[in-house]
């Protein structure tokens, strides 16, 4: 029985955990990926950094951390944190970003 009681919290735990993440990134997945063509670089950039500070990915330049200052801390700053969606997402909007010569992409 303590064992179960171990396992059930060590999972419950892990839950917790990622829940925050996910839901998050899912709120920032909210700009239709075929609107990305349509969109400035300085829009673009935004939706990207945004996706990265909501999954808790640690925000490389200054711009991005003052722009994200209320974020909730970050945890890592390998995007593999993010789920698959997530990566997908932003390897669509990167490449638009670099059609477009967008710096930075």
């Amino acid at each position: 029985m303590a064992l179960f009681k171990f396992v059930f919290l060590g999972l419950a735990g892990v839950g917790i955990a990622f829940l925050p993440v996910t839901v998050s990134v899912a709120q920032s997945l909210s700009t239709n990926p075929a609107r990305f063509t349509a969109m400035t670089c300085q829009q673009l950039w935004y939706v990207e950094q945004q996706t990265l500070a909501e999954g808790r990915v640690c925000l490389q330049s200054e711009r991005a951390k003052r722009a994200f200052s209320r974020a909730d801390r970050c945890i890592s700053s390998n995007e593999k944190i993010l789920p698959a969606k997530a990566q997908n997402y932003l390897g669509q909007l990167r490449q638009v970003g670099r059609q477009k010569g967008c710096a930075g992409f």
